[in-house]
């Protein structure tokens, strides 16, 4: 059985409290990204944290902690370029004790980042496409904890919110064709047992759409959370009560757990 560490634990915690403060506060977007940076870098004792958003086509440099202050709303790049770009285009997360050693590293002298080595990135997500990317870089060669990207991860889908309802980001990039490439693709998956079949394969996409990531009222949520558990057990009930459901067996065994 596998434990948290229990600083790991309020790590996450402390950037999730300080979220919700910020997000409920009053203020423009600007001011509030600029306390996000702020946030995260004294929860994870990170020296850099920055935020690039995607406008007129290209990822621009909206907040930051650690790096020049005159690098915001100057230093931009393209989809793909160096690390924060490759990050945007790929949307997927970067871990890196060493930043220069990967292929897509590039400096930009403006935001005095040469003296930072480690760095971490994950996509800022709204309808599936990266509208951004929050990173953050370290002095001392290292990588960040699995628990630290997930914070990561879980600050980047706040701030797709609050991103998104200040206009921020460009409002027709989600039109491009490449977002919605429906050609063939193949597939591989893990064998389980060997031969052959056919059948027709199904695109499963959810269709929640999330509007609101962080609770106004914690007290009527966590009544949410619990008369859900309590009509998932009734439910649970129900059904093992069912003739059809037979009786003894692993199954049940594994529902009466």
């Amino acid at each position: 059985m596998s434990t948290t560490d229990p600083s790991s634990t309020k790590t996450a915690r402390n950037i999730l409290t300080g979220l919700r403060s910020i997000m409920a506060s009053r203020g423009n977007a600007q001011i509030k990204l600029n306390q996000v940076v702020d946030t995260i870098a004294e929860a994870v004792s990170s020296e850099v944290c920055s935020i690039y958003l995607r406008r007129d086509g290209v990822l621009e440099l909206f907040a930051t902690r650690g790096l020049n202050a005159e690098a915001v709303h100057v230093t931009k790049l393209a989809m793909g370029e160096g690390l924060t770009g490759f990050i945007a285009k790929n949307v997927e997360t970067l871990n890196l004790d060493e930043a220069a050693t990967h292929p897509d590293f590039q400096y930009r002298p403006e935001t005095g980042e040469e003296k930072f080595h480690s760095f971490a990135g994950v996509p800022i997500i709204r309808n599936q496409l990266a509208i951004g990317v929050l990173c953050a870089q370290h002095v001392e060669p290292r990588r960040y904890s699995e628990v630290e990207i997930e914070s990561f991860e879980t600050a980047a889908m706040v701030l797709s919110e609050l991103i998104s309802s200040a206009d921020f980001v460009d409002d027709n990039f989600a039109d491009e064709a490449s977002a919605f490439d429906d050609s063939a693709d193949r597939l591989s998956g893990l064998q389980l047992v060997k031969g052959k079949a056919s059948g027709h394969a199904v695109f499963h996409q959810p269709r929640v759409k999330i509007e609101h990531t962080v609770a106004e009222d914690t007290e009527a949520e966590r009544h949410r959370v619990y008369s859900a558990f309590d009509k998932m057990r009734d439910q649970i009930d129900q059904m093992t009560s069912q003739a059809e459901f037979g009786v003894g067996g692993e199954h049940e065994e594994v529902l009466e757990t």
